[in-house]
C-alpha cells in the first residue's frame, strides 16, 4: 500500500522547530499511528509548514534572503527525517525493497510542499543532495515560480519557473502539480512533456483551481504521471463519492495506470476525515471500496494501492 501524500511530521511540527505557533496540528497526530504507518509499503512524506500571510506575501519576491527562516526550519524537518527510525528515505531505486516485517521502517519519499525557498536553480542540486526526490513548485499561494490554487489564475510559470523545472528535468526529481493554479500545471506540462514523472499528489477532478480538469487528467496521463485523489470531504463530500471520481477518472483515461490515493493525513482538520477512513491504519477500506462499489478487478486495485506509485519511484 502506498500513500501518494501525506504529513507525516506536521502534527509534531511545535516540538521539532520549537515554534508554539504550530501547536494546532498536534491533534493530527491520531492521523497517522505509528501502527499504521508501520503497515504502508511505500509514503510520500512532505517538507512543509503552515506560513503566516507575512510570509505569503513575501514569496512571490524570490529573495533569498527572506527565505532564510523558513528555509532553516526546512532544514531541521529534513535533519529530522534523516535520524529518525520510523522511515526509510527513498533516494533512488534500488532503495526501494519489499519490507520483510510490518515492523520494519516505512520506505518514504521526501517531498517538498511548495517551492518558496526556491530562489535559484541550484536550490534544487541543495535539496537534492538532502534526499529530496519530489517537489511541489506551488503551495495554494503565488510565488516567484508561478501562481498558485488560491492565488491569480492568470499567473503561469515565471522564466525562473522555467529554469527551476528544467533543472528537476536534469535530477531526475518528480514534479506534483497538487496545488499550482490550472495555468501554472499546464505550463509545466508543457516543459515536462514525455518525462513520466509529472504527478498530482493528492486531488480531484474539478473545475476548482485547486483541482485538476479532465484535461489535465489526459495531459498527465498521456505523459506516464501519476494522480492521486485525495479521500476527505473538502475534495469528496462522502467515501462513496471518492470511488465514484475513481471510476470517473479511469473512464476518462481508458486505464487505472494513472491512478493512486494521496490522503493528506496529517494535513486535515478531523472534521474533514470519513469516520469509515480517519486515519493511516485504516488504508485498505479504499482497496475493499474499490472492489465492492467501483468492481475493479485484484489488478486494478493493486496498481491504484500501491503499483503506480512505485513505477514513478522507480524511475528516480
Amino acid at each position: 500500500m502506498a500513500d501518494f501524500h501525506q504529513d507525516t511530521l506536521n502534527p509534531r511540527l511545535y516540538k521539532i522547530l520549537n515554534d508554539p505557533e504550530l501547536i494546532y496540528a498536534r491533534e493530527r497526530d491520531r492521523q497517522i499511528p505509528k501502527a499504521g504507518l508501520e503497515k504502508m509499503d511505500l509514503v510520500f512524506s512532505s517538507i512543509y509548514r503552515r506560513l503566516n500571510e507575512e510570509a505569503k506575501q513575501v514569496a512571490i519576491e524570490g529573495s533569498a534572503e527572506k527565505q532564510k527562516p523558513i528555509k532553516a526550519d526546512y532544514d531541521k524537518i529534513l535533519d529530522y527525517y534523516h535520524s529518525t527510525s520510523t522511515l526509510k528515505i527513498i533516494e533512488g531505486p534500488d532503495d526501494l525493497v519489499p519490507k520483510s516485517t510490518v515492523a520494519e521502517a516505512t520506505p518514504a519519499v521526501l517531498h517538498l510542499e511548495g517551492g518558496d525557498i526556491i530562489t535559484s536553480p541550484e536550490v534544487i542540486d541543495e535539496l537534492y543532495k538532502r534526499g529530496v526526490r519530489s517537489i511541489g513548485p506551488l503551495y495554494s499561494h503565488d510565488n516567484q515560480l508561478g501562481g498558485g490554487a488560491t492565488g491569480e489564475k492568470s499567473r503561469g510559470l515565471t522564466p525562473l519557473g522555467r529554469q527551476v523545472i528544467q533543472k528537476m528535468l536534469e535530477k531526475n526529481i518528480i514534479i506534483d502539480l497538487a496545488h499550482a493554479n490550472q495555468k501554472t500545471a499546464q505550463d509545466i506540462l508543457a516543459v515536462t512533456e514525455n518525462y513520466g514523472k509529472t504527478v498530482a499528489t493528492h486531488t480531484a477532478l474539478g473545475t476548482a483551481q485547486r483541482f485538476i480538469t479532465p484535461e489535465l487528467l489526459k495531459k498527465i496521463t498521456a505523459s506516464g504521471g501519476v494522480v492521486g485523489f485525495c479521500p476527505a470531504k473538502p475534495f469528496f463530500p462522502t467515501l462513496e463519492n471518492y470511488i465514484e471520481n475513481i471510476q470517473k477518472a479511469s473512464d476518462l483515461t481508458g486505464t487505472v495506470d494513472s491512478l493512486a490515493v494521496g490522503t493528506d493525513f496529517g494535513g486535515l482538520s478531523p472534521e474533514h476525515l470519513y469516520q469509515e477512513l480517519d486515519e493511516i491504519g485504516k488504508f485498505a477500506v479504499i482497496a475493499e471500496k474499490l472492489s465492492i462499489q467501483g468492481n475493479f478487478s485484484d489488478e486494478e486495485i493493486g496498481k491504484i494501492m500501491y503499483g503506480n506509485i512505485e513505477r514513478i519511484v522507480k524511475k528516480i
